[in-house]
């Protein structure tokens, strides 16, 4: 399967973007079914909530060194293992009434997470020309997307009706059905191997990727350190619809940003990621003073749109620069990715105890103003002027 006469190979790539929907699905649902799962694990919110923290923290652990391992396994085969344990780690936190065994469950899911990013990027890029790398990324990662702003609330509709563990079933149900569709339409590719030049090290050192890696920190801390704190940002707001209105028009601007992306990240790179990096800057300034609902509401909407490509952009950026080395060096950027949620989340909360929820937006206007910095000063490998 491959693209041919400028089509892309589109069911092979669902294929990979519902991978990314069960994966972030698997990651947040207890945040979407966290009361019911709290009082059936005689648990407290908080330790409900480190149920997510475990899975990145798994998942940050695993990516470098377990795809390091496993880059000379035969592709297709290491891609049905790795949702195999979606499926057994979800079906085992559907059935268990201990603590300690979710735990491990989450656990096993995070491991295979922080492996099966590069995997399914990795895929996209090699299915298709390198003309066409850009919109393979952005279809296989709008999965994620579409697992935040659909996928959460239906798995929190349907445990509030059915119940959690019939959420955590479903999601099992689910990576049964895609381990079918990459049987079926999937090709079979073959591992990266290991040829000289290729070590962690050498990976890194790779002409543009620091910059991409640190690009790429700065705005998800800088994301993160807002996004985790939505509920706060909605009250001082004042958006009528609370949380839920604040998450709507990010996710909805979110899948905007997606499809701008992926028209144009093939041709246009520079110039959508400092784009959307300047309008990120932008919606930080206006929600430091934003004294209407109106204004919040449309910068919300903007941040979101402006964010929901960044994951394309960075990826894209990754797999043109790293070339035969994208899987290992879509890990690295996969760990970068989990320390700016884990960075974001923590100086968010700082900050948030000690002044207040506009100390939030000014820090991501710092941080995210130094992202476009380095956008801009990687020229020459990283972000080519075309």
């Amino acid at each position: 399967m491959s693209a041919n006469n400028g089509r892309l190979p589109m069911i092979g790539l669902l294929a990979l973007s519902t991978t990314a929907f069960l994966t972030i699905l698997t990651e947040t649902m207890p945040a979407a079914v966290l009361p019911a799962m709290s009082e059936s694990l005689e648990q407290p919110p908080a330790g409900i909530g480190l149920l997510v923290s475990i899975y990145a923290l798994a998942s940050a652990a695993a990516a470098i060194l377990v795809v390091a391992l496993t880059r000379s396994l035969p592709r297709k085969s290491l891609y049905i293992m790795l949702v195999l344990s979606f499926a057994m780690a979800n079906g085992i936190t559907a059935i268990s009434t201990s603590y300690a065994l979710t735990v491990a469950s989450r656990v096993v899911a995070g491991l295979a997470a922080g492996v099966v990013w590069p995997v399914i990027c990795g895929y996209a890029i090699r299915l298709v020309d390198r003309k066409d790398m850009g919109r393979a990324v952005a279809i296989t990662l709008a999965g994620s997307t579409v697992a935040m702003v659909a996928g959460l609330p239906l798995g929190s509709m349907l445990g509030s009706l059915l119940g959690w563990r019939f959420s955590y079933g479903l999601l099992s149900l689910l990576a049964l059905l895609v381990i079918v569709w990459v049987l079926l339409v999937v090709p079979p590719m073959p591992g990266e191997g290991r040829k000289e030049g290729t070590s962690i090290h050498d990976v890194i050192r790779t002409p543009g990727l620091r910059v991409i890696l640190l690009s790429a920190f700065c705005a998800i801390l800088a994301h993160y350190t807002l996004y985790t704190y939505m509920a706060p940002l909605a009250e001082k707001t004042r958006l009528s619809g609370g949380t839920a209105q604040g998450l709507f028009l990010f996710g909805t601007g979110a899948i905007l940003g997606v499809l701008i992306a992926g028209r144009f990240v093939d041709t246009r790179l520079r110039l959508i990621a400092t784009t959307a990096l300047t309008c990120t800057a932008v919606t930080m300034v206006v929600l430091i003073a934003a004294p209407y609902q109106m204004i919040a509401s449309a910068a919300i909407f903007v941040w979101g749109a402006s964010f929901g490509g960044m994951p394309t952009v960075f990826q894209s950026a990754t797999g043109r620069v790293a070339e035969d080395n994208a899987e290992l060096a879509t890990a690295i950027l996969t760990t970068i990715y989990n320390l700016g949620i884990f960075g974001g989340g923590a100086v968010g909360g700082l900050l948030l105890s000690y002044f207040g929820i506009v100390s939030l937006s000014g820090f991501a206007l710092l941080i995210v103003s130094a992202s476009l910095v380095v956008v801009m000063g990687g020229s020459c490998h990283a972000f080519p002027r075309q």
